[in-house]
């Protein structure tokens, strides 16, 4: 069964403005924003966006992941070090106790911080994490604490270059469908803007989308955008790097788009 959707006007004026824009044809109406990733995430980058740009938004949830713990405990030795390579690997890590954790991105490093390991970012993707730590060859041991469902080979990598490493998965990222009513929205007549974080949320909501459906989508990456590409009706933006900035700066384009189209 999918989340059960939500709707939130983050103002609190949805009612209010839909009355307004309705009375007032110069004033837009707000345009729908899927917003598709695991709940805690998705409201925290909602939460994040400028409060206009969110004003312009009728924001709807219908996750696509559900994150789940899996059994087992990682026996990271004291002189270990972590690879972190998504903030939910943090969230089911043990703490880090002062040991060394090498993240990437902004707001996985923080969250390790914020979890007793001595986070360091190399990077925004698992390409330049793993670039960083053949430069610099950690004598200690690695984990690569992640899900059941991980890109880019990092321990594999890791390991042709002679570096100790392991990989402990600590969640699963289990699929879910869009709702009757989101695929009502998608199929109508109007703009609806998806941003789109994950590979594997990327294809689940092209195996989920209506097929007449011509959503605009943004992507995180060009590895995220790849799956998209079936859907023939849709418009693809991929942002200019990876991060929770870029995302909002891609949404702002989008909107100035949509109303000056």
């Amino acid at each position: 069964m999918p989340t059960p959707l939500h709707a939130f006007d983050l103002g609190g004026n949805t009612v209010r403005d839909r009355k307004q824009c309705r009375e007032d044809p110069m004033v837009a109406a707000p345009i729908p924003l899927i917003i598709t990733r695991p709940e805690g995430a998705g409201a925290a980058f909602v939460q994040a966006l400028p409060p206009d740009l969110r004003s312009r938004f009728h924001v709807m949830y219908n996750p696509l992941i559900e994150i789940v713990s899996v059994e087992g405990t990682p026996l990271v030795g004291e002189h270990d070090a972590v690879i972190f390579t998504s903030a939910n690997g943090v969230r089911f890590a043990p703490d880090g106790q002062g040991r060394v954790a090498y993240c990437v991105g902004a707001a996985t490093t923080k969250a390790a911080g914020q979890n007793g390991w001595r986070s360091r970012c190399l990077g925004q993707t698992a390409d330049a994490l793993i670039a960083e730590l053949i430069a610099i060859r950690p004598a200690h041991r690695l984990w690569h604490l992640s899900g059941i469902h991980a890109r880019g080979d990092v321990v594999q990598r890791l390991s042709d270059a002679g570096i100790e490493a392991v990989r402990e998965p600590l969640y699963d990222q289990r699929t879910l469908s869009l709702s009757p009513e989101i695929k009502r929205v998608l199929d109508g007549a109007g703009p609806v803007v998806v941003p789109l974080f994950s590979p594997r949320t990327a294809a689940q909501f092209a195996r989920e989308c209506p097929e007449n459906a011509s959503p605009l989508l943004l992507a995180l990456s060009a590895a995220v955008a790849h799956p998209l590409a079936v859907l023939k009706r849709a418009s693809v933006d991929i942002a200019a790097n990876p991060s929770a900035p870029a995302m909002q700066a891609g949404l702002e384009k989008l909107i100035t788009r949509v109303s000056l189209g």
